[in-house]
């Protein structure tokens, strides 16, 4: 028994390989020929595929394509506010709408942790009961300064950063 393929080389030879049946010789069409239908599928998962992945790194700031593209802009990318979500020119936004204000940081710097254990400690004790004795915790100072919001470079103890306190004002301050 032998098998018929046809091979082309570099030359334009033909090479034959035959596999004999009862029928006769059986020819095979070549590779390229048999996967030209899903040339187009191909092309067009590839094409996509290409375009999602795209679209994923400049939403997840891969790196920092998306704060390159809008480096080009700054003043742009500032006014609708993407700084906010994307670190554009070295500097980053934070904005807090419920106290009302918003400032500039740099890119590198990080939130101040102790805050946020702070926050996640608040959020676990609202979860609990209140005490069944009645005083209701009148021992804890309710009104306290403390920042709302903390960043500084990492790796430093404080002597660099920036902090916002939110507290009333009164009237008669000037």
């Amino acid at each position: 028994m032998s098998a018929q393929h046809l091979f082309q080389t570099h030359k334009s030879h033909r090479i034959y390989m035959t596999q004999s049946s009862d029928d006769g010789k059986q020819t095979f069409p070549l590779p390229a020929d048999q996967f030209r239908p899903l040339q187009s599928v191909f092309r067009r998962r590839l094409l996509s595929g290409t375009g999602a992945a795209s679209v994923l790194a400049v939403g997840a700031n891969f790196g920092g394509v998306t704060s390159f593209l809008l480096g080009f802009s700054p003043e742009a990318a500032r006014g609708l506010k993407l700084d906010a979500l994307y670190p554009v020119g070295g500097y980053s936004r934070y904005i807090d709408t419920n106290e009302g204000f918003e400032f500039v940081y740099p890119e590198s710097w990080l939130g101040d942790q102790t805050l946020l254990y702070r926050a996640a400690g608040k959020a676990e004790r609202s979860l609990d009961p209140p005490p069944l004795g009645g005083s209701g915790g009148q021992g804890r100072r309710r009104n306290v300064n403390e920042p709302a919001v903390a960043f500084g470079p990492p790796g430093s103890t404080g002597e660099l950063n920036v902090s916002v306190i939110v507290s009333p004002v009164p009237i008669d301050f000037s």
